[in-house]
């Protein structure tokens, strides 16, 4: 199994960012490739949208837990889960992102390694640029995870 992590600080309170990212309505702001996400039942959520130009339609689960400041999420037959964890720094947040993907479940054409951590990057800079109204992220806002430099270089584990 692949898995991806990647980090940002965003100068905002825990509780406004949680507030935001909680919000499936709020999705297609920071990951354009979710056209529409829908509530179905408590935790179950159906997502539609378009990725590598081929559409897609997937059902999973979207679990929050507001007193860890953490979001879970997964789509079983397609061997995709993650999380995003937020911790206060200060008087901003560290918004930390893992990725988790069952290659061998998936049967369309992926994504190199490279792109998704540049998805991850790019998710998350505009996670910080909508919370924030601010539209630039400095190389000092992303920060990789584990101590590592702030390059854009893949943080595939």
């Amino acid at each position: 199994m692949a898995q991806y992590k990647q980090s940002i600080r965003i100068p905002a309170s825990p509780d406004t960012v949680f507030d935001f990212v909680a919000d499936v309505r709020n999705l297609s702001l920071y990951l354009p490739e979710m056209h529409k996400v829908q509530r179905q039942s408590n935790e179950q959520v159906r997502v539609q949208g378009e990725a590598e130009g081929q559409p897609f339609a997937a059902e999973g689960f979207l679990h929050v837990d507001r007193a860890n400041y953490r979001l879970e999420w997964g789509a079983d037959e397609q061997g995709y889960s993650g999380h995003l964890k937020i911790q206060p720094q200060d008087d901003q947040s560290l918004v930390t992102v893992h990725l988790h993907i069952d290659r061998n479940a998936v049967s369309a054409e992926q994504p190199s390694d490279d792109e998704l951590q540049q998805s991850l990057v790019d998710a998350l800079e505009m996670l910080r640029s909508e919370i924030t109204g601010e539209g630039e992220v400095t190389e000092e806002d992303l920060t990789l995870p584990d101590g590592q430099s702030n390059d854009l270089s893949p943080s595939v584990v």
